[in-house]
Parts: structure tokens; C-alpha cells; sequence
């Protein structure tokens, strides 16, 4: 049995900051302490850019209190990210200094995709996304994620910044202009209206799954008056139920919504705000039901660090989620499929019998697979120099799983499959930390081969044996064609394009043709 291991784990919402430590023995977790501190990060970061030195200071307080909590309890492993605020926040980096200096706490500001992927992740533990098509939203105090899933993989993954503290602090004085709040949400949604539907209409939504602190408190309110119950720890209402008690709050003012339901402060204002994007997504759905999981990216975010700890749980979900996206990225672009397919089956071949030689682990591999799938999208612009718009393309998409930084990465791989390799005059390229500079070099190296080993585009090698010599790599073709094809073309290509193996590992690679 695996010994346990304490965590903690931090999720800097722009509405509250959520602290938990919990203990991970194997599959098991178990929730230690776990607290809700109403820290509005994006009040004044919505308004102004900035996050006012009040606020600073209570953060930086309140992350001292919970490494004190940290410690007491044996927590041998802290990760805390932040969300919309943070990435809004010109001053983010005073913040990060500051909390870094007062109790050794790295904070991770990530990326809405990254929100989507650790959505999933949470979502998981409660709900099963394995059949069917399910959406998942997730409406916090800056923005709003919005993940559609089909059967279990993750097809899209989108961002919109109309969160509750947001759209709170946009139309603060609406009714004294002559109209009610409710009216200018609604003129709000309609930006997302247009976005969304369209994705909606290509087929029916089999579950609604909604996340957050305002959605969890309107399914309380429902089931205090429809007689709900939950199943398997997850809520579930009706979208007409839901719908109605949205409407019944936006009638009463702030205080009234705190005296009648008990609603705290930080909540009753932005529930309605919440309430209304809720309940007009399940619309454009086409739901009648809402699934309330009462979990976050917080506890995705504590599924994904146990993960990360424990050696027995494989890393494929996280791998098949990357690969998911980039294939919905290609398909969005027409890319040639079947090619991309064949160089990810050699890329990956290529990379696993050269270990002893590159030193590479499975991070490493993941990037390299997602630029094998991607790396002709730009032919989707113009074939002339299809690999810088690969490149441009893949920085301008999101690919949930990945982060900006890893984005990168796999957008300089597609750059350099073809033509120049990485060079010390290419800005993009010397902007990478000095390790990634050499990691990039590695994986390029590699994806240049396998793409000359389907030179042909007809998939003519279907896998490679790698055998590792004195002075060369031998590539020995396993063909899926005729196999009395001379294979002249490749042998060309891998010659021309191993130049970069050669020089990075000191041996020429050489196609051994049958």
C-alpha cells in the first residue's frame, strides 16, 4: 500500500480564496481542513487593473495562515493557482513576490483552459462524462468556463468574461440609467449567445453540470422548496425550478436576500448575476435538468497533483485530453488526418527506442505527440511556409491540458519540423528559458524524422524499429504499403532532415531500406 502523502491546495477565485490540505493514500483522499475566505480579488481588478494594497495585504495574510496550517498538519506538498482576477491584474507579480517572500508559496496564474482541463478533472470524481455528450460550466467571480465533453474527451473548451463579480461591478448603477440589472445581463449574454449555439446545435446535450459557490446555493434554495435530494453526493433540479428562483431573488433588493434565505453577504449580491448565465445556457442547450456536483477546480486541481505524486496512477487521462484537443484543433483547420496520425505513431516510436540517447521524460513526450498532430495545421492558411503558420496558429489556439508555456513549446516544434531548425536569431525561440531551449532542439530533432519518414503522405511506414549504432541510428521501416516500395523519396527526407539529430547527438540517423 502506498504511504500517504499530505497536500495542500489553494484556488484564488476572483470572488473568494479556498483553502484545503487534505491526505492522499493511493486513490484515497480524504479532505483535512478546508476553508472559504471572502477575499474579492476582482472588486477593484475589474474596475482599475489593480489589485489595491488592502487586498494585497489581506491575501498575503491569509496565505501566512494557511502555510501555519500547512505545517501543522505535515503537508508535504503546496500548489496554488489563480484564475481570472489574477490574469486581469497589472500588479499580479507584486502579489505573487509578496506571497512567495512571506511564506514560500509558489502561485501558478493559469489559463482558462487549464481551468477547463482541472473542471473535468473535479467533475470526474462525481459525475460520469464516459457516455454521451455532457456540458460543463463553470461560472466563477471573473469568468465563465464552458467544456463540452464527448464521451469522456473533451471536444471544446471555451472562456468568457462574464463572471458574477464581473458583471456585478459592469453594471453597478444599471437601474438608475432607466434599465434593471436583469435587462442589461441579458444584453450582456447575448455576445455568448452567438458564440455558443452553434456548438450546441451539432447534437443534443445528454447532462447540464454546473459549478460554483452562487449555483450550489440556488440548488440549496430549490431543494428547501421543490423537496430535491441528492444522489451520490450530486444535486439535481430542474432548469425551470432553477430559472424561477433566479428570478425570485433578482426581484428582491441585496438585503432582503440575506434576511429572507440567509444568504451571506459575498453571496447574495452575485447569485443573481450567476443565476441568469446558468440558467440561459441550459437554455441554448436544450436541458431540462441541472446536475450540481458541489465540486471545483480545486479538487481537479487535488486529483491532478495526486496524480503527479503517486508513480501508480498513469498519466494517459491527462495524455489523451491534450491529444483530444489537438485533434479538434486540427479538424478545425482540415488538416490531413491520416498524415497527422502516422508521424504521431513514429514520433512516439522514435522517442521511446531513443531514451538512452535524449534523457527525455513523459512531459516531454506529450508536447512532442501534440506537435506531431499539429504540425501541418497551417497549411490551412497557405502551403508556402505552412510550418510559421503551424506556429502562429497553435500560440493563437487553446488546448486544454497544455499551458501557455507548454503551447509554445508545441507551436516552436511545429515551426521547426520543416525547413530552418531552431536558430539563435529567432526571437520566439531565444525568449524560452535556457532548458526549453533544449528541449525544443530534442523534440524537433525527432519529429523531423518521423515527418520524412511519411514523405509521401501515404502512410507507406507504418512503424520504425530504432536500433542505436557506434556511429549511426538505423531506422528500420515496418511497411504498411507495397512492400517492394524502394522508399527513395523517404530515404532522401531522412538524410536531409536528420541533419539536426546528427548534430545534436553526435550520430547520424540512416533509413535501412528492406
Amino acid at each position: 500500500m502506498a504511504n500517504p502523502v499530505r497536500i495542500g491546495i489553494v484556488d484564488m477565485g476572483s470572488n473568494a480564496i479556498r483553502f484545503l490540505v487534505a491526505e492522499a493514500t493511493g486513490a484515497a483522499i480524504a479532505v483535512l481542513e478546508s476553508h472559504r475566505l471572502p477575499i474579492r480579488l476582482g472588486r477593484e481588478v475589474f474596475h482599475t487593473g489593480q489589485i489595491p494594497d488592502a487586498t494585497l495585504a489581506d491575501t498575503v495574510d491569509a496565505f501566512r495562515r494557511f502555510r501555519a496550517s500547512c505545517d501543522r498538519l505535515g503537508a508535504q506538498r503546496i500548489r496554488a493557482i489563480a484564475t481570472s482576477a489574477m490574469r486581469d491584474a497589472r500588479n499580479r507579480e507584486l502579489l505573487v513576490d509578496r506571497v512567495r517572500d512571506a511564506c514560500a508559496i509558489e502561485i501558478e496564474v493559469i489559463s482558462g483552459t487549464q481551468e477547463a482541463y482541472l473542471l473535468k478533472l473535479g467533475v470526474e470524481t462525481k459525475v460520469d462524462v464516459h457516455e454521451g455528450r455532457s456540458l460543463l460550466v463553470d461560472l466563477g467571480g471573473g469568468s465563465v468556463e464552458i467544456v463540452l465533453i464527448e464521451k469522456g474527451q473533451v471536444t471544446s473548451a471555451d472562456s468568457y468574461r462574464l463572471g458574477a463579480l464581473r458583471m456585478l461591478e459592469a453594471l453597478r448603477d444599471s437601474e438608475s440609467a432607466g434599465e434593471s440589472f436583469v435587462d442589461l445581463m441579458r444584453k450582456h449574454m447575448k455576445s455568448l449567445e452567438r458564440r455558443i449555439v452553434d456548438r450546441f446545435e451539432a447534437a443534443r446535450i445528454d447532462r447540464y453540470v454546473a459549478v460554483g459557490g452562487n449555483v450550489e446555493s440556488l440548488a440549496d434554495l430549490v431543494a428547501t422548496r421543490a423537496g430535491n435530494k441528492q444522489k451520490d453526493g450530486v444535486d439535481a433540479c430542474s432548469l425551470a425550478d432553477l430559472t424561477k428562483e433566479v428570478a425570485d431573488l433578482a426581484a428582491l433588493p441585496i438585503p432582503a436576500r440575506m434576511d429572507r434565505y440567509g444568504l451571506k453577504a459575498d453571496r447574495a449580491d452575485t447569485i443573481v448575476p450567476a443565476g441568469l448565465v446558468y440558467a440561459r445556457i441550459g437554455e441554448l442547450a436544450g436541458v431540462d435538468r441541472v446536475l450540481v456536483p458541489r465540486v471545483g477546480i480545486k479538487d481537479g486541481l487535488l486529483v491532478e497533483v495526486v496524480q503527479g505524486h503517486f508513480e501508480t496512477f498513469a498519466a494517459e487521462d491527462h495524455v489523451e485530453v491534450v491529444l483530444s484537443a489537438c485533434r479538434a484543433m486540427g479538424r478545425r483547420f482540415h488538416f490531413e488526418a491520416d498524415h497527422a496520425e502516422t508521424v504521431l505513431t513514429l514520433s512516439r516510436q522514435i522517442f521511446d527506442q531513443t531514451r538512452e540517447m535524449h534523457g527525455l521524460g513523459g512531459r516531454a513526450r506529450v508536447l512532442l505527440e501534440a506537435a506531431a498532430l499539429l504540425h501541418d495545421v497551417g497549411v490551412a492558411v497557405n502551403n508556402d511556409g505552412h510550418h510559421k503558420h503551424s506556429q502562429y496558429l497553435i500560440q493563437s489556439s487553446e488546448l486544454v491540458g497544455l499551458s501557455d508555456e507548454e503551447r509554445q513549446i508545441v507551436a516552436l516544434l511545429a515551426r521547426y519540423h520543416r525547413k530552418s531548425p531552431p536558430m539563435r536569431d529567432h526571437e520566439d525561440f531565444m525568449a524560452l528559458r535556457r532548458r526549453d531551449r533544449s528541449l525544443v532542439e530534442r523534440l524537433a530533432a525527432m519529429l523531423r524524422i518521423a515527418d520524412a519518414l511519411d514523405r509521401q503522405h501515404a502512410g507507406v511506414v507504418r512503424d520504425v524499429t530504432v536500433r542505436i549504432k557506434e556511429e549511426a541510428v538505423e531506422l528500420r521501416p515496418i511497411l504498411g504499403g507495397d512492400p517492394r516500395t524502394r522508399l527513395t523519396l523517404e530515404a532522401k527526407a531522412v538524410e536531409e532532415k536528420g541533419s539536426l539529430f546528427a548534430q545534436l547527438f553526435g550520430k547520424a540517423p540512416q533509413l535501412i531500406v528492406p
